[in-house]
C-alpha cells in the first residue's frame, strides 16, 4: 500500500512543528495557571459577616416615665453587698446593684443618682438615698466544713 504524496507530506510537517506545537500549549497552559493563581492569591478578603443578634444584656421596657410619675428622679435600688473590701472612713465594698455584675465603690461614691455609699461597716454597708439612710448587710454564707469532705467513688465508662 502506497501512501498518497500529500499524506507523506503533511505527516512530514507535523512532525517537524509538534515540538513548537506542545511549546507553545506548556506557554498557554502556564499562562493560564500563573493568571489563575494570581487572582486567588491576590483577591481582596471577604468582609466579615453581621452578627445574627447582638450579643448583650436584655433590656426592658422603658420605666423612667412612671418612676418619675410616681416617685421623682430615684428608685429604689436592688443593692446586694458582695463583699467587703475595708471598712471605716475610707472603705470600700463589692456591690452589685439592680443584678449587674459586682463593681468596687468606695466610701462617698455615687453609687447612681441621688444614692451614694455613706459608710461601709464591718457586717455591711449604709447608703444614703435622697437622704434615707439604709443599712444593707453582707448576705449571709453557711460556714465550710472543717476537715475532710468524701467524695463519692469515680466510675470509669467500661
Amino acid at each position: 500500500m502506497f501512501a498518497h504524496p500529500s499524506t507523506a507530506a503533511f505527516i512530514s510537517g507535523v512532525r517537524h512543528r509538534s515540538p513548537g506545537l506542545v511549546q507553545a500549549l506548556a506557554m498557554v497552559a502556564c499562562a493560564a495557571g500563573i493568571g489563575l493563581w494570581g487572582a486567588l492569591l491576590l483577591a481582596p478578603l471577604p468582609l466579615p459577616a453581621p452578627a445574627a443578634l447582638a450579643s448583650g444584656p436584655v433590656t426592658g421596657p422603658n420605666l423612667a416615665p412612671v418612676i418619675n410619675w410616681f416617685g421623682g428622679n430615684s428608685a429604689r435600688l436592688r443593692l446586694e453587698v458582695v463583699g467587703l473590701i475595708a471598712s471605716g472612713p475610707h472603705g470600700a465594698a463589692l456591690l452589685s446593684i439592680n443584678g449587674e455584675p459586682p463593681k468596687a465603690f468606695r466610701t462617698g461614691q455615687a453609687l447612681a443618682q441621688g444614692v451614694t455609699l455613706s459608710a461601709v461597716l464591718p457586717q455591711g454597708v449604709v447608703i444614703d438615698q435622697d437622704g434615707i439612710t439604709e443599712t444593707i448587710t453582707v448576705a449571709t454564707q453557711q460556714p465550710a466544713q472543717p476537715g475532710f469532705i468524701a467524695a463519692p467513688p469515680a466510675t470509669t465508662g467500661r
